[in-house]
């Protein structure tokens, strides 16, 4: 199986690859952001960067996997009375600005959201390896609790992989 591309979070200078979330900390569906999976490696479709500034979480940026929909070429346009027609008869909708940020394509599928800054007002728990997640060494892995987007505790984790 492919390893997945995992989301990350800055906190203090560090950054940490973010190996579990407790609940969900940001959904692009919920900004009419709907990411497709166009690499075995990112299955949710996206990458998410958070970082905490001040001890407020925010979503510093964001890469969605997306590729605008294709119409047929001239030349294999269906005639104006089949049925298929209204398939063919609509524009793409581009991506929607995210915290005011356009999306810009960065190749391979991808659009990217950058400098977003965009607050969060999460709460829960988040998990941070900044080694090799797959094999932590001590000290490595922090639990940062979170509340109402504000970085309330931090704690070293004993998790040692998956």
């Amino acid at each position: 199986m492919t390893d997945q591309t995992l989301n990350g979070i800055q906190v203090n200078g560090v950054g940490y690859s973010v190996v579990s979330v407790e609940p969900g900390v940001f959904s692009p569906w919920d900004y009419g952001i709907e990411p497709e999976s166009v690499c075995s490696s990112n299955w949710s479709g996206y990458v998410a960067g958070y970082e905490v500034v001040e001890d407020l979480l925010r979503l510093s940026s964001l890469s969605v996997g997306w590729s605008p929909p294709r119409k047929r070429p001239k030349s294999q346009q269906l005639a104006p009375d089949d049925p298929l027609w209204i398939l063919d008869d609509w524009d793409p909708v581009p991506l929607p600005a995210l915290n005011g940020v356009e999306p810009e394509s960065i190749g391979s599928g991808y659009m990217h959201y950058a400098d977003l800054a965009m607050p969060l007002d999460y709460s829960g728990r988040i998990l941070g390896c900044s080694g090799d997640p797959d094999s932590p060494l001590p000290g490595e892995c922090q639990v940062f609790t979170f509340e109402s987007g504000r970085l309330v505790e931090v704690v070293e984790s004993s998790w040692s992989g998956p």
